[in-house]
């Protein structure tokens, strides 16, 4: 299996230092390292269980929408959005419902925290964004949660979305190798760049792009790599044609944590030449303020701990 992980904040073995936690969890919520992880360990599973032919995009960012899908699994058996999560305890899944077992009641969550709802949704978001850019998928994404921990204790009643527990993750995987062949070798390796480096429809129809020594070249090849401040100017701007309609998925975000508000809408567009761009924040080492103050805080309090230590070792060593 074909892993193609983008994965912020993360350097090159994998591995996420403090500094870059820190940043993630300040961005993506609390929960944020303990879904990555948990990822970790679901992608293991999947790694040997599945032949060549297969390829898993791990949290990837649609377009500059700011929507991160977190793993999107592409081969024969057709395209799964898969959710996971490392929730331990007694829950309960009804239809589109999420919600914890309390003395035998069931107690749904908020909708932000709702994970099927969440789930279910950033299925029917990727199939608008591979609309977007005139493709037709072979089949409907298939919204897929896997529980990740086996203390998780998981009742259903008919589930908006395929629910699979820790021990049964193999079995999710022979299935699929046991299912009928919706998509050749050719059809995966094209879902999976146009995930990865989407195009719309206006630009798929256009002329091949200018010669290196056109000074807008360069601009034209990589339309997507704006900042996400600029995203409501672009918003606002007529005429584009790779927009997502979801006014009823308002509160679609990042798939890791209680969902953020977000803007539900992929961008895969150039920007009109006249709209003026906003100022991106200003940053210090990589971060923004509010994160350096973060950081400083977090010293602050460490050093009070210390110092708060030596003075009771120093007070104890005292006759």
């Amino acid at each position: 299996m074909k892993i193609l992980d983008h994965t912020p904040f993360q350097d090159e073995s994998g591995q996420i230092n403090p500094v870059n936690r820190i940043q993630g969890t300040l961005k993506y919520g609390f929960s944020w390292f303990a879904n990555v992880e948990a990822q970790k360990s679901v992608m293991g599973i999947l790694n040997k269980a599945l032949e060549r032919g297969y390829v898993l995009v791990r949290n990837k960012e649609l377009g500059v929408s700011g929507i991160v899908v977190p793993l999107v699994l592409i081969g024969s058996a057709g395209m799964y959005l898969i959710n996971v999560t490392p929730l331990k305890g007694f829950y309960e899944a009804r239809g589109n419902e999420w919600g914890t077992i309390t003395n035998g009641r069931f107690q749904p969550v908020p909708p932000e925290k709702n994970i099927i709802a969440i789930t279910e949704r950033l299925a029917r978001v990727l199939e608008v964004y591979y609309k977007r850019q005139d493709i037709t998928l072979p089949a409907m994404v298939e919204p897929v949660l896997i529980a990740s921990d086996p203390g998780l204790h998981l009742t259903t009643t008919r589930p908006a979305v395929r629910v699979v527990q820790s021990d049964a993750i193999e079995r999710f995987a022979a299935n699929l190798q046991a299912s009928r062949i919706v998509m050749n070798a050719q059809q995966v390796n094209d879902l999976a760049d146009h995930l990865i480096t989407p195009r719309s429809a206006k630009q798929q129809d256009a002329p091949p792009p200018p010669a290196e020594d056109d000074p807008y070249a360069v601009q034209d090849e990589t339309p997507f790599q704006m900042e996400p401040s600029r995203l409501q100017i672009i918003l606002n701007a007529p005429k584009s044609d790779a927009l997502i309609d979801t006014s009823q998925n308002s509160d679609i975000g990042f798939a890791f944590e209680e969902v953020r508000a977000a803007e539900p809408t992929v961008l895969v567009t150039n920007p009109p030449a006249n709209v003026a761009q906003k100022a991106a924040p200003k940053r210090i080492l990589g971060m923004t303020v509010m994160q350096v103050v973060f950081l400083a805080v977090m010293a602050l309090i460490e050093l009070c701990i210390l110092l708060g230590g030596a003075w009771y070792i120093i007070s104890q060593s005292q006759p």
